[in-house]
């Protein structure tokens, strides 16, 4: 064997061998998650636990569908999300498209002061926030939490719906508007189809965020009315106790609705990902 056959097949060898621990290290705790769930608490709690149950059981699930409030906290997540998302997709065309086809003296300033929204620590805006959705009397609302949530979804999504749509040719917008359309029928019959999967990815990432988010969803929230579901997860947990099984099981049922929405949109969240990441 050569020298150059012997350094490829290292090389290859290498690079499976950290794409497996990068997959171990992403799944593992997944793994754990999912198979505590089937455990029962003797078994959680033993001193010789092993990642598979000896015994398995659904009582855990039991008491997450008969004896909590994860499923209204898991509706309520889910409005919250698509509100959030909607709203951050509106928000953000609308400025994305006028930094991206306006020319003013200060658009690109005005386009980086925007990206100061995700390195400002989101306990630094909670008062404020806090504030605001009280004098708007939401506290404790789902509309109030996904208000909330736009605070950290607005800033990036402004900025890759920004670079989405200056990727698209001004010149297809011009030619339609030669043909005797307006601009708003450019936008709509050229530019939202041509960035459909940017938009796609974009209401996704928003989604995601205000899904998992739990800072300003126990603030802003006091009832199950409007508790959504990572704040929901404390519910297992007393003073003194954790119910370690139950807890697990909520978060695999918390989960669920985000992978099979990855699953079915997954093909338009990867192109729109790298869409217009070449120009901007």
């Amino acid at each position: 064997m050569s020298r150059r056959s012997a350094t490829r097949i290292a090389t290859g060898f290498g690079m499976w061998f950290l794409l497996a621990a990068l997959l171990v290290w992403s799944l593992g705790p997944v793994a754990v998650v999912l198979f505590t769930s089937f455990k029962g608490s003797s078994e959680i709690y033993s001193a010789n636990a092993h990642l598979l149950p000896d015994s398995w059981t659904l009582q855990n699930y039991v008491t997450v569908f008969t004896s909590s409030n994860t499923l209204r906290a898991l509706l309520n997540s889910l409005i919250v999300g698509l509100l959030a998302a909607i709203a951050t997709l509106i928000f953000c065309f609308s400025a994305g498209y006028a930094l991206a086809r306006f020319r003013f003296r200060s658009s690109r300033p005005l386009a980086l002061f925007l990206l100061l929204g995700q390195v400002v620590p989101l306990t630094v805006v909670l008062l404020p926030l806090y504030q605001i959705i009280r004098s708007l009397n939401l506290l404790d609302s789902v509309v109030g939490v996904a208000m909330a949530h736009l605070v950290i979804t607005v800033p990036l999504v402004t900025w890759m719906m920004r670079n989405q749509i200056a990727a698209v040719p001004i010149e297809l917008e011009e030619a339609a508007q030669i043909d005797g359309g307006n601009r708003l029928d450019a936008v709509t019959y050229i530019t939202l189809p041509v960035i459909f999967p940017g938009l796609v990815a974009a209401g996704m990432f928003a989604f995601l965020q205000s899904w998992h988010e739990f800072l300003f969803a126990s603030v802003l929230t006091s009832s199950t009315a409007a508790r959504t579901g990572p704040v929901a997860l404390t519910e297992f947990a007393t003073e003194f106790n954790v119910d370690w099984g139950a807890t697990m099981a909520a978060s695999v049922v918390l989960t669920v609705p985000v992978i099979i929405l990855f699953v079915l949109l997954q093909r338009h969240f990867i192109g729109g990902l790298t869409g217009g990441a070449v120009k901007g």
